[in-house]
């Protein structure tokens, strides 16, 4: 059975160019550009600094050689991980936050090796913060520019495309098309696919093994004629002793083989095999946070949540009096709330209403509503009713910052409507999260309202990271967007 040699559904033609660079080509000349501006940044910051503050330049060579060791210290991971390729670029792979704990670790291992080697009082300290700061600001700024500069390869076709081989019927190869998208955005060339997969549609008992055999002898020949660089396999998952045999087949070739996702695993960021023992399994995702992750984010709660509950409370003690002086009632407003994986807790508020709501029915704060105090018009405007929740972090109930905690009454309505909803509960709660800071916050008069909450509430689920902890708590006080909605 032949193969059919097919290049017009592969997306709009590009721009014929005298010159094309491959993956690998790209690859080191990415690796080499970072390199070189970490050097170049360690150079003319030393001799600035040094020039200013001494009036000689400083010793250049010296310069150059903890420029060379940084860059190879901060360059390694990435190379490691294989993160030069143009889709970490081109995709944004290599986030921001991710830079920023690579460059620290650079100098951190900076650090240790100068304690080792007794050459920490060759280099000044001034000199060494200004290139850490103008270091990371370089090389996020060499990362955008690539990005940019990878983007406008492309459309002038200056990239050399990935040769793709589709295998499947024609509906599952369509699919695929349009899961892919125009050639020119996602890097891809189809050279080769199967438009009639009889063959691998029939039960594979009914199928002869000269069939098959001929079958994948036409499939490989065509791969090599073509320079194929990967095979996907669309074949129906039901079919699993085929595609045993087709993959065992393309193995031959020196490509990557890979296997159609279907739909639900297709939702999923990072699907990547998991062995249990001699068991094999295909992993769709992993526990937000790891153990030392976990550790790392409990241990900053219990800190800074101790620190502020000393530091803020003369202030909780003034807002209490206020309270009581203001209107009848307590002091404190404890609700049922939702919290890891589900587990029901009582949260920790300043009463700012007349009512304490908390059965199977309650009616969300709007603006101007009449049963707010004066002072608990006050304390809801500058996020202020929030502060005792320090306690429910310092018990372990909470977090400082994650999806807020909605009444369980709001939970069992929205886990109904949106079915994304429940795994907002799969990290602590937090007294201010990612949605806050882009003023999603106060009462949800629509679904929609609801969905755009629980999309930032799962996007910092999915890039968690400390240092977005911290970003976070910094626009929860600066930000006006953090106030935005406050009923």
């Amino acid at each position: 059975m032949s193969i059919g040699i097919d290049g017009a559904g592969a997306g709009p033609r590009l721009r014929p160019a005298r010159w094309a660079i491959g993956n690998t080509s790209f690859s080191v000349i990415a690796f080499l550009l970072e390199c070189f501006a970490i050097v170049a940044v360690s150079v003319a910051t030393g001799a600035a600094y040094h020039s200013f503050v001494y009036g000689t330049p400083g010793e250049i060579e010296r310069f150059v050689a903890i420029g060379g060791l940084t860059a190879l210290i901060y360059t390694v991971p990435f190379a490691f991980r294989d993160e030069y390729d143009i889709d970490d670029f081109l995709e944004g792979r290599r986030a921001t936050s991710r830079m920023l704990v690579v460059w620290t670790y650079a100098f951190l291992s900076l650090t240790v090796i100068g304690f080792l080697t007794k050459t920490t009082g060759l280099f000044s300290r001034g000199w060494l913060i200004l290139f850490y700061v103008s270091g990371l600001v370089a090389v996020i700024a060499v990362d955008a520019a690539i990005a940019v500069a990878v983007q406008r390869a492309i459309a002038r076709g200056h990239l050399k495309y990935r040769r793709l081989m589709l295998v499947g019927s024609e509906d599952e190869i369509a699919r695929a098309l349009a899961d892919i998208g125009p050639a020119a955005s996602a890097r891809v060339v189809l050279t080769g696919k199967l438009p009639d997969a009889g063959v691998a549609m029939r039960p594979y008992a009914d199928v002869t093994r000269d069939a098959v055999d001929e079958w994948l002898e036409d499939m490989v020949a065509q791969a090599r004629v073509q320079r194929i660089d990967d095979v996907v396999v669309l074949l129906d998952w039901a079919h699993s002793a085929m595609i045993e045999r087709v993959v065992t087949g393309l193995t031959a070739l020196p490509v990557g083989i890979h296997v159609g996702a279907a739909s639900v695993i297709g939702r999923f960021a990072n699907p990547r095999i998991q062995r249990f023992g001699k068991a094999t399994a295909l992993s769709l995702k992993c526990a937000p946070l790891g153990p030392l992750q976990l550790t790392m984010k409990r241990l900053f709660d219990i800190v800074t949540s101790a620190t502020a509950i000393v530091l803020f409370l003369p202030l909780l003690v003034v807002i209490g009096a206020l309270i009581k002086l203001d209107s009848r009632g307590p002091v404190f407003f404890r609700q049922r709330r939702r919290g890891y994986n589900h587990k029901e807790f009582r949260i920790w508020k300043f009463r700012t209403m007349t009512t304490l709501d908390d059965g199977p029915s309650i009616v969300q704060a709007q603006r101007n509503d009449a049963r707010v105090t004066r002072v608990g018009r006050w304390l809801r405007r500058y996020n202020l009713d929030e502060l005792p929740q320090l306690l429910n972090v310092l018990t372990g109930e909470m977090s400082l910052v994650g999806p807020r905690p909605h009444a369980v009454a709001h939970d069992e309505l929205y886990e109904k409507r949106i079915l994304e909803y429940p795994r907002r509960l799969n990290v602590k709660p937090g007294i201010t999260g990612w949605a806050q800071v882009h003023g999603y916050r106060g009462a949800t008069e629509s679904d929609e309202a609801m969905r755009l909450r629980v999309e930032h509430d799962i996007y910092y689920i999915e890039n968690w990271s400390l240092v977005l902890d911290i970003y976070i708590l910094v626009l929860t006080v600066l930000s006006p967007r953090a106030y935005r909605n406050a009923c």
